[in-house]
């Protein structure tokens, strides 16, 4: 009967002994689970991490090349922009002075710099055809005559702005400095100047007194003179624009 005890007790010592094996196999199983979902865890934020910082490095990519062709999209509107202004503003020219793409003409415009002798130096343009065919250095008046009245006659001024009716050919010069090749110009307004034409300077940058002229538009050389006139005796220009004023 005692042995029977015994043998019954040794039996319940043994099954809970095998039961709390249990259970720390159990908890130990549980915690391995939790590791492994913390780890899974771990590791799922590792690799959203990753994808996150691709998908961001992708982004600055893609940022940098919607950067870029949004520049690149600026810069090609300022630059049609800026072409559109400079068309507008030859329209405009074009239409205040009532130029047409086929017409033949001659302008006078201000270049900003003088010679030596500071008198200002002047640039004829010619167009044929509406189109830029050539351009020259010139003079009007002298270095000191530059403020007189340019409506007045006798006093050197350089020629007034304004339209000119071109002659088709040359006279010989009333002076010694017109040269022996004068091409007339006739204002088309009203003005108290007159004789006044297209020739050369043979005293152009010569501290003679003679720098310069009366009035007239003077090349600064022979050469310049004879490719002008050729232009005029080929094209026949309409009229002579001069705004230097």
């Amino acid at each position: 009967m005692l042995f029977r005890s015994i043998l019954m007790s040794l039996t319940c010592l043994a099954i809970a002994s095998s039961n709390a094996n249990a259970d720390v196999k159990v908890v130990k199983n549980i915690n391995s689970l939790q590791s492994a979902d913390k780890l899974a865890s771990v590791a799922g934020e590792k690799i959203n991490s990753h994808h996150t910082a691709k998908s961001l490095v992708s982004g600055e990519k893609n940022n940098s090349v919607l950067l870029e062709s949004s520049t690149s999209d600026i810069s090609e509107n300022v630059a049609i922009q800026e072409l559109s202004k400079d068309n507008k503003k030859s329209q405009r020219i074009s239409t205040d002075l009532g130029y047409q793409r086929s017409a033949n003409y001659m302008t006078l415009t201000p270049t900003g710099q003088a010679n030596s002798l500071g008198n200002p130096l002047y640039e004829l343009r010619l167009f044929a055809n509406g189109q830029l065919v050539g351009r020259y250095i010139s003079v009007s008046g002298r270095a000191y005559t530059q403020t007189r009245d340019r409506n007045r006659s006798g006093t050197e001024a350089p020629l007034p702005d304004g339209r000119y009716k071109v002659a088709t050919a040359t006279t010989r010069g009333s002076i010694a400095e017109a040269g022996d090749r004068f091409l007339p110009i006739r204002p088309l307004f009203s003005t108290g100047r007159s004789a006044l034409g297209i020739h050369y300077d043979p005293s152009f940058n010569k501290n003679n007194g003679e720098d310069g002229t009366s009035g007239c538009v003077a090349l600064t050389n022979r050469q310049d003179l004879s490719q002008v006139l050729d232009y005029v005796n080929t094209y026949r220009p309409q009229f002579l624009e001069v705004a230097i004023r």
